[in-house]
């Protein structure tokens, strides 16, 4: 599927189903809205793998995983957001250019904020941070799981990530939770700084894994320019009011591929971890559990950001069609609708399919029931695929399905992991319309 068929006329998904669609084909504000939930579901995928990962082996497995999750796929991605968006150097402000587009930072649900020195130090801070407030509210104010979250996952994570662009870059807390009783202001402040004396620290073996992968080195099809007013690159002055739609219309529905080819990196990151603790069984009973724990919340929330109504074929292929999980050119996907209760859909010889270990949710598509279908589910919960002789569909096609809503059948439950999802804040969290940003 090219992501580059039609002219952007789209303000949201609500009408016809389109087989040919692409994310050019909405506008930059609707863009500007999916963009925002792509990186919501780095969050919400996180909310659905952990509590799997401490269920099974205890929270100290928890900070592990979550440790080899981020340092493993960040200082990957980073370096894949500045080469793209043409961000120059490896000071700070290449630092806090590549935050501003960190699917760890949500906007908004992660509410950072940030300050410029020079290209030596900077500072960020958050007056709200969404992750915070989960682990608060769920620990019920458990300093150790406080601890957990803003100590042991975020000292090293943060130093990695600063670390791609500048071994001699540090990040360190001004102040950050426990907080102490009556704190006002943010709930979190860190500086980022150049340290001439820094010792370098050697990249980790997960990181190299993840960076040998075909996700790490995909590169999207050439963009082609369009004076529209946004930002054709980040080459620029750094700039504190960034937002997804300062940049240009082709460069941010690049982007919103981007965020999801990200997110697909944290999950092989964190996959390889579980992996290598506890062999490849273990690695596929949770991906299957995480895939239907998340898949019904993170695509709920994306057909409303997108006006994707109803519970018919045409929603089921839209779900398919814009779901995070298929990041669009690394996995080149079609739909097809055959009637009011059949469709098709099919993915083609790409880079996800050529990878020599799938890994997380996309290793999941050979089964008789392929991961995806808890997407179908969440929507019309008598849908049902069953596999395809890739040949029926077309000769680029090397997997296929036929999708069909089965009126006699009993309709399938959804997995009781998805309400532990639904209970994070990230799952209800509310974008600000674009007039009260």
């Amino acid at each position: 599927m090219s992501d580059r068929l039609s002219p952007a006329t789209l303000d949201d998904y609500a009408g016809p189903f389109e087989p040919g669609f692409a994310l050019d084909r909405l506008t930059r504000a609707a863009l500007g809205k999916l963009g925002r939930e792509y990186m919501l579901f780095a969050h919400l995928h996180d909310r659905g793998l952990m509590p799997l990962v401490a269920a099974r082996f205890g929270p100290g497995a928890m900070t592990d995983v979550a440790c080899d999750e981020w340092i493993g796929a960040s200082p990957v991605y980073n370096e894949r957001n500045r080469r793209q968006l043409g961000v120059p150097g490896d000071g700070v402000s290449a630092i806090l250019k590549a935050l501003q587009v960190d699917v760890g930072f949500p906007h908004e649900y992660m509410d950072v904020r940030y300050q410029l020195v020079d290209d030596t130090l900077g500072y960020f801070a958050l007056p709200f941070c969404g992750a915070y407030q989960d682990v608060f509210k769920f620990s019920r104010g458990s300093e150790a799981a406080i601890h957990q979250l803003c100590h042991e996952m975020e000292d090293t994570t943060f130093d990695a990530t600063v670390m791609a662009v500048n071994p001699l870059a540090r990040c360190r807390p001004e102040h950050r939770p426990p907080l102490q009783i009556g704190h006002a202001g943010p709930t979190c402040r860190w500086r980022v700084f150049l340290d001439d004396e820094a010792a370098t620290v050697p990249e980790r073996a997960v990181t190299r894994a993840v960076r040998a992968t075909g996700a790490a080195g995909f590169a999207f099809a050439p963009l082609e320019p369009v004076a529209d007013g946004g930002l054709e690159h980040y080459a620029g002055a750094f700039e504190t009011d960034f937002a997804l739609e300062s940049l240009s219309h082709p460069v941010l529905a690049r982007q919103c591929r981007e965020f999801a080819l990200d997110t697909h990196l944290l999950m092989r990151a964190a996959f390889l971890s579980i992996r290598t603790r506890w062999g490849d069984a273990v690695a596929r009973e949770i991906s299957r559990d995480h895939q239907a724990a998340v898949a019904p919340v993170a695509g709920a929330r994306v057909r409303a950001a997108l006006g994707i109504e109803g519970d018919g074929i045409d929603a089921l292929l839209k779900t398919l069609q814009v779901d995070p999980a298929f990041p669009h050119e690394y996995v080149r996907l079609g739909c097809e609708r055959v009637d009011d209760r059949r469709g098709r859909f099919w993915i083609e010889r790409c880079t996800a399919l050529a990878e020599d270990e799938p890994d997380a949710w996309l290793a999941l598509l050979d089964d008789e029931r392929p991961g995806f279908e808890a997407a179908l589910v969440a929507v019309n919960p008598r849908a049902r695929c069953r596999p395809l002789a890739p040949e029926s569909i077309d000769a680029e096609a090397q997997l296929a399905w036929e999708i069909e809503i089965d009126p006699s059948a009993q309709p399938r439950p959804e997995s009781p992991m998805a309400n532990a999802v639904r209970a994070s804040n990230a799952a209800s969290f509310v974008f600000r319309d674009a007039a009260e940003r």
